[in-house]
């Protein structure tokens, strides 16, 4: 069976213009022809049968959109502004475009023979497999049709599913990514491009008083993998440690265990023929342990039922910003030993290296602090490149440094200097002797940083407990741990105060 058999599926053709035309105001085309073998779609190839949209045409709400985007809308079969009809050929659509720029330039680009493609997206119902070949017979849910930029399957649109069954040569190939366990390096490209419409659309799909979860309980699942990649792809450009190039990597198992070399080989010159003597290197082992991040977003219900598109801006902004935060402050300061469900921050993480500072603190007063960081990175033969992360605060006092007293000409900075990173999740409260408004900045090669990740994330949809105020709760989690296998390539700037 496929993984996710009530998956939505993604398909575009190539057509002859004169297939997909306009007549007036009036787009013409057809969105699936019928027996027509598709390119290969990630280890198989499909054709539809003929009918297959016989049983959903009557009673579906199906919008036609410009590449699959919400927010490009040009018709909708409920206003009837578009029409939908099973034909010997395959699915054809008739679009009344909207007096709009978006509707001119469509109809401008279908004239021109610029646009030529056309798409649909749906859910499978009955199926049949002959080798590596699929047969769908009839479709169960129609999302929607699509005029398209790319034609004959484009790699972006390649389908959600594999083949039902593997080879032997392809399991030993996959091995490591499957539910056995294992690592392998997280895929930035694996989440579906428009994911945000199938989050939407499993959310509208709970009834008010219900409780599900969107990701495996729904009638149309939101996949975990493409989820994951969804939720740390949202992640990415908020927190400074992912953008900044911390290795991720991705896992199914509860702990993992990371190699650590704690100890060099030492090579010696030897003469021809002689004995190549033999030095072991010395491994310590890391243990990851993935811990839970979670958070919860109240939506008004208003906001489910009838926002287009916002209510993915509110997904996105929310569940984005407020995970990024906590786990960009988790990275930095995260002590298990005051909160056991953390992970460790790299504060706490034993054999880092430090930049003490004056007993009870020192403002900074020139670049010293970070260029001495480097050069401790340099005297551990760390890879670059380096980044150094500090407080808002700090960055500012940094800027505001002059070249020589009562001069208002910036002091410039060293050569080589690494990019810099702020984030307001580095605390300003830290204790240094009798000072209570310290900070830390960190120096580090990021790609020595490891963020393992369990490929679990999840997000549910709460409609019964905030009946009294016509609200409803999402929340969205995920599971990660922080390793750091080179402790020397962190340098930590202790005692920074305002």
């Amino acid at each position: 069976m496929p993984d996710h058999p009530n998956a939505p599926e993604q398909r575009t053709v190539d057509v002859d213009v004169e297939a997909i035309d306009t007549r007036g105001r009036t787009l013409h085309g057809y969105a699936s022809v019928y027996g027509v073998e598709s390119h290969d779609l990630g280890g198989f190839r499909e054709r539809i049968a003929p009918g297959a949209f016989a049983d959903v045409l009557p009673d579906a709400d199906v919008r036609a959109l410009l590449n699959h985007d919400p927010s490009q809308v040009l018709g909708r079969t409920k206003s009837g502004t578009l029409r939908l009809a099973d034909e010997s050929r395959g699915l054809r659509f008739e679009c009344d475009l909207p007096d709009s720029p978006l509707g001119e330039n469509v109809r401008e680009a279908v004239k021109r023979g610029d646009i030529d493609g056309a798409s649909f997206r749906f859910v499978v119902g009955d199926e049949e497999w002959d080798g590596d070949v699929r047969t769908v017979k009839s479709v169960s849910a129609l999302q929607d049709v699509t005029v398209a930029t790319y034609g004959a399957y484009p790699d972006a649109s390649v389908e959600l599913r594999v083949r039902p069954e593997k080879t032997e040569e392809e399991k030993v190939k996959t091995e490591d990514r499957t539910s056995g366990g294992g690592l392998a390096v997280e895929d930035r490209t694996a989440a579906e491009p428009k994911i945000e419409e199938r989050i939407v659309e499993a959310v509208r799909s709970v009834r008010p008083g219900e409780v599900r979860s969107l990701t495996n309980a729904s009638a149309e699942p939101i996949s975990q993998p493409e989820l994951s990649t969804f939720l740390w792809d949202r992640l990415r450009p908020m927190s400074v440690a992912l953008e900044s190039g911390f290795t991720v990597v991705s896992t199914d198992r509860e702990k993992v265990i990371w190699p650590r070399l704690t100890a060099d080989v030492d090579p010696t010159w030897v003469e021809e023929l002689e004995q190549i003597p033999e030095g072991d290197p010395a491994f310590a082992q890391l243990e990851a342990e993935p811990k839970k991040l979670a958070h919860r977003v109240k939506l008004s219900n208003e906001v489910i039922d009838d926002s287009e598109p916002s209510v993915v801006d509110v997904l996105n902004t929310h569940l984005g910003t407020m995970l990024a935060l906590k786990l960009d402050l988790s990275i930095f300061t995260g002590n298990p030993a005051t909160n056991p469900d953390s992970i460790r921050g790299l504060k706490y993480v034993a054999g880092i290296q430090t930049i003490p500072s004056a007993t009870n603190g020192s403002a900074l007063m020139d670049y010293d602090p970070f260029v001495k960081a480097v050069g401790l990175l340099r005297a551990a033969n760390v890879p670059g490149p380096y980044a150094i992360f500090l407080n808002p605060r700090d960055l500012t006092a940094l800027e505001l440094l002059k070249d020589e007293t009562g001069s208002s000409r910036q002091l410039a900075k060293p050569e080589m200097f690494p990019p810099v990173y702020a984030s307001s999740q580095l605390p300003v409260n830290e204790t240094k002797g009798s000072a209570s408004n310290a900070s830390s900045a960190y120096v580090l090669a990021p790609s020595q940083l490891v963020l393992v990740r369990r490929q679990d994330a999840m997000i549910e949809l709460d409609r019964s407990r905030l009946f009294d105020i016509d609200a409803s709760e999402m929340r969205a989690k995920l599971r990660c741990d922080l390793l750091a296998p080179h402790p020397e390539a962190i340098v930590r700037i202790e005692g920074i105060i305002a």
